[in-house]
């Protein structure tokens, strides 16, 4: 690290520590619970007006990253609120004030993120007489895009897929008795709020379009269902994430349903809502026993295992280390006291939930994550084997092979996958990945982790490959006798993200792609009846779907930005 850079990190924290100061003044809890309306107000697209998309985007992504800041500043600064659930109108006067400790504390957490990736980018950092001056590459390659928008369709088709699928299921009555309800049980609440009474039709209705959002949600495949972290079933995680996303949904169409029954409700006053925990934690342990018992191996839950499902999944003051990193999760859930909590609507979406407990279960149980983690690819073996058997009927498999030199284990093949009427053999190295979310800083450490692991891994198996006679290779791969020395291919798959292996991953021999290339590269030859298909068909199509034909850059416009005494600009190199 450079000594501006230093500085300049040291210039951010001490205009945090300033915002902190004034931040603490409110020990009410009411700047808080203001942050968090807005964050809703943003997320629904309240306030959006005729700005470019450009700039509502930097807004709603700066509004964001204040947020959460704030929310860990203000329940840092004081060990309980006075008044944690007071409720009260949007007012501007406040709203306006809170605005502006926001984009402080947004605009700090993004001097951080631009600064944690100026080694990643090649950029620098220069002390200028009245502040910063940050200079990026002049051309930014953005490497993720390819991966990003073809998992953005892939989710997008299976979505509006089990969405529809589930409206004909449910069928068009129960739809018509479902907007009846909603109009029948809302109501005002104390003249300007919201209230509203339970049906089970309703807590039916949402909870199956929860469950089919989740199915999607980034992480929810990550561990068997079975899996335990503090004697707990993931699977009853999963329900109680669910739940969140469910009541979310529910709210958002009680609101629309109040506003039209009631127009003088304005919705500023009515997104964001707190509840009584007692009522809450009965409500999550009710969900969890009745939905769970519809899947195979449920454990129901005792009291004791609810609350410790809702402390994982919220934000108390016991565990705000979750909020630490600039480009946290959005929590889904508040402790603003021992008795209520708040419901982010911005945190109740179903990647910002399952993101958030993989966070929060590898903070609660390290030991039973890092465990947890060693056992799935033993799962994502079975399931790459399921996916290319399907298209690929033919093609045989060998599991967990190590390669050795001598007595010397050199390293080991996840998987090995054979075409015996060519003599076609596919080394495969699977990695079954946390997703990463808006955390810069952990997608430079994994990414960076990536590489070093598969760099390693190509430069032993192809030493292997370089020194292994004939029959060596015949006996480590279990291939017969008869057969010739087969041509060798090797494949990285990874689950969620592969886009940084383009450093590393060179050579014909060589190719990666992650899960969903993989899925799209099988449901095309698939589709092709055209002639006779083969592992070089898989191959070739992965190989297309990895590496795109262009490379993409992201725009960085210059940019000028400022809190309290600290000014900073951001620009690109000019070729």
């Amino acid at each position: 690290m450079t000594d501006d850079l230093r500085e300049f990190y040291n210039r951010l924290t001490e205009e945090e520590a300033n915002l902190a100061g004034k931040v603490a003044v409110d020990r009410l809890g009411l700047l808080m619970r203001i942050a968090i309306n807005e964050l809703d107000l943003d997320f629904e697209g309240v306030h959006h007006g005729s700005a470019s998309a450009e700039l509502e985007q930097e807004r709603s992504y700066i509004m964001r990253i204040g947020v959460v800041r704030i929310i860990k500043l203000a329940m840092e600064a004081h060990p309980e609120f006075d008044a944690p659930t007071a409720t009260i109108q949007r007012d501007p006067g406040y709203s306006g004030a809170v605005l502006q400790l926001i984009v402080m504390a947004g605009t700090i957490e993004h001097g951080r993120r631009v600064a944690q990736s100026l080694y990643a980018v090649g950029g620098r950092i220069e002390r200028l007489d009245d502040g910063y001056r940050i200079i990026l590459p002049s051309r930014l390659p953005d490497l993720e895009l390819h991966e990003r928008e073809l998992e953005r369709l892939h989710v997008g088709n299976h979505r509006s897929f089990l969405a529809e699928g589930y409206e004909a299921v449910v069928g068009e009555e129960i739809g018509d008795e479902v907007r009846a309800l909603l109009t029948d049980l809302v109501y005002p609440f104390a003249t300007h709020f919201i209230g509203y009474d339970s049906a089970p039709t309703l807590d039916f209705y949402f909870f199956g379009h929860a469950y089919t959002d989740m199915l999607l949600a980034k992480g929810y495949d990550t561990f068997h269902f079975s899996t335990t972290f503090g004697g707990i079933t993931f699977s009853n995680f999963k329900l109680a994430a669910t739940f969140i996303v469910s009541v979310g949904m529910k709210h958002r169409a009680f609101v629309r349903a109040l506003m039209e029954k009631v127009p003088s409700i304005r919705i500023e006053d009515v997104l964001t809502v707190s509840v009584e925990t007692p009522g809450y934690l009965e409500g999550l342990r009710d969900f969890i026993n009745e939905y769970g018992r519809q899947f195979t191996g449920h454990v129901p839950v005792t009291d004791e295992n609810v609350r410790r499902i809702f402390d994982v999944l919220s934000i108390s003051r016991r565990n705000l280390a979750l909020l630490e990193r600039p480009g946290a999760q959005i929590p889904p859930l508040i402790q603003c006291s021992d008795g209520h909590v708040i419901r982010p609507l911005a945190g109740a979406t179903s990647d910002e939930v399952m993101l958030f407990l993989l966070n929060a279960l590898q903070h609660s149980f390290p030991k039973d994550y890092d465990r947890a983690q060693r056992a799935r690819e033993g799962v994502m073996q079975r399931a790459v084997e399921k996916a290319v058997r399907d298209v690929l009927p033919a093609l045989e498999y060998r599991g967990n092979i190590k390669l050795r030199q001598g007595r010397k284990v050199l390293t080991d093949l996840d998987l090995v996958i054979v075409e015996p009427s060519t003599d076609r053999v596919v080394f495969v190295q699977l990695k079954h990945q946390d997703p990463y979310g808006a955390d810069l800083a952990t997608m430079l450490t994994r990414t960076g982790r990536l590489n070093q692991q598969v760099s390693d891994w190509l430069r032993k198996v192809r030493s292997w490959i370089a020194m292994a006679s004939p029959s060596e290779v015949r006996a480590t791969l279990r291939l017969p006798s008869s057969s010739t020395k087969p041509k060798i291919s090797l494949l990285v798959l990874t689950r969620h993200y592969a886009h940084s292996l383009r450093k590393v991953v060179d050579g014909d021999d060589a190719m990666f792609a992650n899960w969903n290339q993989l899925v799209t590269a099988a449901g095309r030859l698939s589709e092709d009846t055209t002639a006779a298909i083969g592992l070089h068909d898989l191959l070739a199509e992965l190989e297309g779907l990895s590496v795109p034909e262009e490379i993409e850059y992201l725009p960085e416009p210059a940019s000028s930005w400022g809190v309290g005494n600290l000014r900073f600009t951001i620009e690109q190199e000019q070729e």
